[in-house]
């Protein structure tokens, strides 16, 4: 029967939005981050490292502006490190407290020049000030974070940056490299305001000052979309930063996400991996049915009504009104206990049904102990 499953055809995406794990995201975006004083802590290198960015670690401001050729009031004439926008860093992560200066300067002497200009520049502060915020957005940072900061969210803004369009605040990214669900703690862990756009399926994230405001999915909007959108979701995306005017329908910080979400989509994956493919048929044999009735729960039947051997278990999931991983493990017992079983049985049951042709009810059937009947010259 699993022979059967497995047989299925391929889902309708090649790689689910939490394909890997959330927090595993090597593949190596290549080139070099810049780390301006104390942002430049083992684990946020280490995990840039794994990410395939070189860390480069400078003290303060001035060693800063020395190591990307560039001073307050214009470009250094005689840098030799950076001699092209092409040798540039992929992201510069400043300290907001330097010893030679703060970082907010520092970003507006970065913005002033045309060299580093378009330099995506990440502010780290280790404590929340009312006016920090204004401040970063003045001096043009992409991103502000306050202390504790995960590495990891740092490593996935810096594979996000990695993927700038021509057009400022446009980023192309794939949910191969960069699942959906990771994207999200770090832009929640951050202040900006924007958008993620599906390119591949109809779904969209709208977040505002470290919030999720909105989503819609497969026409549904709200909580549910955004936590199917972060499930089924997958292929090409474009994240777009900039004043975000969607009206929300809902609001879920990075806390809420990580406690209550995370684990939920953790379960998913780990069924997905291991459970029923998703683009498996499966229809219910009512006898196994009627003997497990008793041991199941009453609510059971929402799942059960939605196998008719034509849905798959993706369509199934979609449409049942429980949260996935609980739906997925209920359709997943009830395969177990042969409750649910593979569509494709059955059709082949009913082929050969009609390849043996109508019954033979009034036709003799002979045996062959009885022998041919005796002729008419038989003595």
């Amino acid at each position: 029967m699993v022979a059967y499953l497995h047989a299925a055809p391929p889902p309708e995406t090649s790689t689910p939005a939490g394909g890997r794990d959330a927090l595993d995201l090597s593949g190596g975006a290549g080139g070099w981050v810049l780390l301006v004083g104390e942002a430049a802590r083992p684990a946020v290198a280490e995990a840039l490292v794994r990410e395939g960015f070189e860390p480069v670690h400078v003290d303060g401001a001035r060693a800063a502006l020395e190591r990307l050729g560039v001073e307050a009031g214009g470009t250094l004439p005689d840098a030799a490190p950076t001699d092209s926008k092409a040798d540039l860093p992929r992201l510069v992560i400043i300290d907001a407290d330097l010893p030679d200066g703060d970082g907010f300067s520092l970003c507006g002497v970065l913005r002033a020049d045309p060299k580093s200009a378009d330099l995506p520049v990440l502010l780290v502060a280790k404590c929340a000030e009312e006016f920090h915020r204004d401040l970063a957005a003045g001096v043009g940072a992409d991103e502000y974070l306050v202390e504790p900061v995960d590495a990891r969210d740092v490593a996935v803004l810096a594979r996000l940056k990695a993927g700038r369009r021509g057009e400022e605040g446009v980023y192309d990214a794939h949910t191969a490299t960069l699942p959906l669900v990771a994207l999200m703690r770090a832009l929640l862990s951050g202040v900006r305001s924007g958008r993620v756009v599906l390119s591949e399926d109809s779904g969209a994230l709208f977040f505002r000052h470290g919030l999720v405001v909105d989503a819609a999915f497969h026409g549904e909007r709200g909580s549910l979309a955004c936590r199917r959108l972060l499930c089924f979701g997958a292929g090409a995306y474009t994240v777009t930063f900039g004043p975000e005017l969607q009206r929300g329908s809902f609001s879920m910080d990075r806390a809420f996400l990580c406690d209550q979400v995370v684990p939920g989509l953790e379960r998913f994956e780990q069924l997905r991996v291991k459970g029923l493919p998703l683009a498996a048929r499966l229809t219910v044999d009512f006898n196994r049915l009627s003997q497990e009735l008793p041991s199941l729960p009453e609510d059971v039947e929402q799942v059960v009504r939605l196998f008719d051997g034509r849905r798959t278990v993706r369509a199934m999931l979609l449409e049942c009104r429980f949260p996935e991983a609980l739906a997925y493990e209920a359709a997943t017992r009830l395969f177990m206990l042969g409750v649910l079983v593979p569509a494709i049985l059955v059709e082949e049951r009913e082929r050969a049904r009609e390849s043996a042709g109508p019954p033979r009810l009034f036709e003799p059937v002979l045996t062959p102990e009885s022998g041919a009947e005796p002729g008419p010259d038989a003595s």
